[in-house]
């Protein structure tokens, strides 16, 4: 299966090689392809990867990433990493095999965690284990999968038409919601894929903003049939992500762990 990664960057990442060096490690066949600044394009590749480079025409995440979708080139499926997170082998390699070997799965999934900056591991984030559950637990608030650690079929995002550009911090969680209200197929692989790196000044941390943009993004989900149980089934598959969080950092929220973590 062919496989395009996508990196929006605006080139000035100390984490660079290190992302880099985890897309060699875990997805070395995949094309990567990166849409930063004019003026960046030669600090971006002097990293020494081989990477397909553009030059962004509008500046925003979610422009850049259907920037890079749509540039030319052939391949079956795709993912985007942000320019401090890591994959991780031989975890997403599994993912991405999962995926060639149904194809009628339109996203696949894994497990992803937090790293601080300095790389240490910080805890999982809870994942839900049962696809059934998605739209029940988006539609009640809950993010019940992690973009890092998602593939996703070229022909599901060309039916969706690609990320909407007015999003500036949750235009992923605006394209899960739209893929589970038009009944794309989710599978989740119980797998380690990748790691999101919690550092200081990273958009995710605007919690306001984040609030009313993700409200935004739910309302394709208005009217949708809840799953009793599903909340539960999604704590007690994610007990142990809870416990290692609270023996390590006391009794607070994702959101609060978020904020402290540099």
């Amino acid at each position: 299966m062919r496989l395009r990664i996508i990196t929006a960057t605006r080139g000035e990442s100390p984490f660079w090689p290190d992302t880099l060096a985890s897309v060699a490690a875990a997805a070395r066949e995949a094309e990567h392809v990166v849409v930063c600044p004019v003026a960046r394009m030669s600090d971006v590749g002097a990293a020494g990867s081989p990477l397909s480079i553009m030059a962004e025409t509008a500046r925003g995440l979610y422009p850049s990433l259907n920037q890079g979708w749509r540039a030319r080139g052939e391949f079956d499926a795709f993912t985007w990493i942000n320019d401090d997170d890591v994959l991780r082998a031989p975890g997403f390699s599994t993912l991405v095999a999962a995926m060639e070997r149904d194809p009628t799965i339109d996203v696949a999934f894994g497990r992803v965690d937090l790293i601080d900056g300095r790389g240490r591991r910080v805890c999982d984030l809870p994942i839900a284990r049962r696809v059934e559950d998605l739209g029940t637990l988006l539609a009640r608030g809950t993010i019940p999968l992690a973009q890092p650690g998602t593939v996703i079929r070229r022909t599901l995002v060309t039916r969706l038409g690609g990320f909407d550009e007015r999003y500036r911090m949750v235009g992923d969680m605006d394209f899960f919601v739209r893929a589970v209200a038009a009944h794309a197929r989710f599978k989740f692989v119980d797998a380690h894929v990748a790691s999101f790196r919690l550092h200081a000044g990273q958009l995710s941390k605007h919690e306001t903003e984040v609030a009313i943009e993700t409200a935004r993004a739910l309302k394709w989900l208005v009217g949708t049939a809840l799953r009793r149980g599903a909340a539960a089934r999604f704590r007690v598959a994610n007990w142990r992500a809870y416990v290692e969080r609270v023996r390590k950092y006391g009794w607070i929220s994702l959101r609060q762990l978020y904020d402290r973590t540099h």
